[in-house]
């Protein structure tokens, strides 16, 4: 079964919120195998929104609308849906009494203008609102469409009690499953040149890249009929891939480094803490994002200025002064700083020039890395490039990795 995910809303053209909703809904589909062959987005407008909803009916099983289901003069996809399937839209009298008893519950009056949420195109049927939207699903030619709000808990309660169950039964049983590899340390180029012809003979599973901040993934995606069956096509493929790249490929499926590492420390029962420059609080953003980090992550300091370095970490003004505050020896100070100042199995460090301008005879791009564990100190120098968001991306990457390589050496 193919699907289309169309998200209605002027704000996600303007960029005034991300489209996280498709997102979710692809990752949902992925577990009852549907393949989701396209993403669409169209702003407010009535006759742009039939034309997209008539163009992905044509080409897709299952068409799932998110947004346009409020209130207000704005939200048309009712309207659209309706003219698109030739159905008059009807007042269902039930649903009416669901959105009343939301605002009771809430207590409050319900205005006028709720009532049009009660609206449906002729025959469709209602998914139960979980807020004061209700969702709707109609058959119109060969396509099953699916009408859901675009506020994210709304959508995501009605996609797993309704929408998943009603694809599962149409789409019969299957799954789409996938696996990561992350590669550190190579590049996109690299990591493809070692593993090409294993890329070369794919069918299924299929491998795909994925490349940021100077990480890779590769991502293994097979299509089975169970879990179990899926990850039976997958295994082989990913130890041929992971044989070829060796080191570089982080162990476990992991999509960030930060999750790998944090695993790593909680299985070890190892503590990290962090000293950063360049990155301004970055590297410790980072590691606090994964979920129960609490357990290793113990703080980081933010030595943003030379003075910092000096009477918050502690850095030697010999090394500040003279190699300088962008140099190897003032990373590996850092991660020291960040060990000692915390009590910590783990220290890691970043210091470097994000631009835009060069400082103290240093390029843009240039990026010291340091990591220390168990008395000892290591260094790496990393060439970051594009804008500053990107390199000191590529240093919270690098630094983190630094980290896990010598923990695995401990």
């Amino acid at each position: 079964m193919r699907a289309e995910i169309i998200g209605i809303g002027t704000e996600l053209l303007l960029g005034q919120i991300v489209n996280t909703n498709a997102q979710r809904i692809s990752t949902a589909l992925a577990t009852v195998g549907i393949d989701v062959m396209w993403h669409v987005v169209v702003g407010d407008n009535h006759e742009r929104m039939c034309a997209a909803i008539r163009t992905s009916i044509e080409r897709s099983d299952a068409v799932i609308i998110t947004g346009g289901l409020g209130p207000t003069p704005d939200d048309i996809t009712r309207e659209a849906i309706a003219e698109v399937a030739g159905r008059p839209l009807e007042r269902v009298p039930e649903l009416v009494e669901q959105i009343e008893t939301v605002f009771k519950r809430f207590g409050r009056d319900m205005p006028e203008a709720n009532l049009k949420q009660a609206d449906l195109p002729q025959g469709a049927n209602p998914i139960a609102p979980e807020g004061t939207a209700p969702g709707f699903y109609l058959d119109h030619g060969d396509a099953l469409v699916v009408a859901l709000p675009g506020v994210p808990w709304e959508m995501e309660a009605m996609l797993g009690k309704t929408v998943l169950p009603l694809l599962r039964a149409r789409a019969g049983d299957s799954v789409i499953l996938s696996r990561h590899v992350l590669v550190m340390g190579l590049g996109e180029s690299a990591t493809h040149e070692k593993v090409a012809d294993i890329v070369d003979a794919q069918t299924n599973p299929t491998i795909a890249f994925l490349a940021s901040h100077g990480q890779v993934r590769l991502r293994i995606t097979a299509k089975a009929a169970t879990e179990s069956e899926a990850l039976g096509l997958i295994a082989p493929v990913e130890s041929a891939l992971r044989e070829r790249l060796g080191r570089a490929a982080v162990p476990g499926d992991h999509s960030t480094i930060a999750s790998a590492l944090g695993e790593m420390l909680r299985e070890r029962g190892i503590t990290v803490a962090v000293a950063e420059s360049l990155t301004g609080g970055l590297i410790g953003a980072t590691l606090s994002d994964i979920g129960g980090s609490g357990d290793y992550y113990l703080g980081s300091l933010v030595c943003y200025s030379t003075e910092s370095k000096e009477h918050v970490a502690e850095v030697d003004p010999a090394i500040l002064q003279g190699p300088g505050p962008v140099s190897e020896e003032a990373a590996g100070a850092l991660a020291e700083a960040a060990a000692r100042k915390f009590k910590a199995d783990l220290g890691v460090s970043a210091t470097g020039v994000a631009g835009p301008a060069e400082q103290d005879g240093m390029p843009v791009g240039t990026v010291f890395v340091g990591a220390c564990v168990g008395g000892r100190t290591e260094v790496r120098r990393v060439k970051g490039y594009g804008d500053r968001s990107n390199i000191r991306g590529i240093a919270t990457s690098a630094a983190l990795d630094l980290g896990r390589r010598m923990i695995e050496e401990a």
